[in-house]
């Protein structure tokens, strides 16, 4: 089978979903422009966990990343342009995969790639630099080149917002690793808040909060939301870890408390609140004032204005665009 793109990219664990979620937008497009598109991955009971359906994969062989590169490097005369979406190894893949196009997603900057094409679509400026590897790479950096599903860009903006804040969701990803999900979801219940939590595809505290929602009748709990964009709209509030959810939120212009873990993360909250959108919680304790601050409407009708102005939701489309141009 010969393909037009071939696309590297792990889920699951600490990596979480985002990368999956990003690659699957992509293709979809590419798709829809009559080009072949195959998955290449290291765990294919992760990526069935996600619900992965028409688009066909390829399960890599068992072993080190190199021995991963390899497999697809023996893949190469089938697949024209390679996408490389992985958080720690894209630089082995860039350099590894000599005979082929190649286009790396990145989201923090400050690394040499050797491939075509860098697409990364971060809105913060300290992980847009990158040292000269070749010369022949093209760079689409910012905001404008951000890949969001479709669905951010097809639904309804946010107009109604709520005089106070009653409604808040609650979304760790595709692991939770602290069980935030849990923790804070306790903690909003038992301040009266209606509140729905979105447990991502490999979350392993079911239990626990299953029993939570047996005690708080204004618990909702989903798993594997298809539409997350209709989901998010019909809150006050959002809080969430944070990656590309916070973009998600900016774009269609839904409130957000981020509660960073890493410290790249941390750079990306500090920057996108000082941006105008979104409240950073550096740990729960600060969370309940956060919350007080926050039911100003005032306040929150300027952060949905700075959201919007930061993603306009059309990056995916631009993207495609430029991925064409290489196929």
């Amino acid at each position: 089978m010969q393909y037009d793109v071939g696309i590297r990219v792990d889920m699951g664990g600490r990596i979480g979903s985002g990368h999956y979620f990003r690659c699957l937008a992509i293709a979809q497009q590419l798709q829809k422009h009559k080009k072949k598109v195959v998955f290449l991955v290291k765990d294919e009971k992760e990526l069935l966990k996600h619900k992965h359906k028409k688009i066909p994969y390829i399960q890599l062989q068992k072993g080190s990343e190199q021995i991963r590169m390899k497999h697809c490097k023996k893949l190469s005369d089938k697949i024209k342009l390679f996408i490389i979406d992985l958080p720690s190894h894209s630089k082995l893949y860039s350099k590894g995969l000599v005979n082929n196009k190649k286009v790396i997603f990145d989201d923090v900057g400050n690394k040499k790639f050797d491939c075509d094409v860098i697409i990364n679509g971060t809105a913060v400026f300290f992980f847009q630099t990158y040292p000269i590897e070749n010369k022949n790479t093209k760079m689409y950096l910012g905001s404008k080149y951000l890949i969001l599903r479709e669905q951010f860009y097809k639904i309804n903006k946010n107009n109604n917002t709520s005089t106070s804040i009653k409604k808040i969701l609650v979304t760790f990803g595709g692991n939770d690793e602290n069980n935030y999900s849990y923790k804070i979801s306790k903690l909003l219940c038992q301040k009266g808040y209606h509140v729905t939590v979105v447990l991502g595809p490999t979350y392993n505290n079911d239990k626990k909060i299953l029993e939570l929602s047996r005690k708080f009748d204004k618990l909702k709990i989903k798993n594997n939301v298809k539409n997350i964009s209709k989901l998010f709209i019909a809150q006050d509030l959002i809080i969430c870890s944070v990656g590309i959810t916070v973009y998600e939120l900016a774009c269609i212009g839904i409130p957000c408390i981020m509660i960073p873990i890493t410290k790249l993360q941390n750079i990306m909250a500090d920057d996108v609140q000082k941006q105008g959108f979104g409240k950073k919680c550096k740990n729960l304790k600060n969370l309940e004032n956060i919350l007080l601050k926050l039911d100003s409407l005032n306040d929150r009708k300027k952060m949905i204005k700075k959201g919007r102005k930061m993603i306009d939701g059309k990056g995916l489309f631009r993207v495609t665009k430029v991925l064409l141009s290489l196929v």
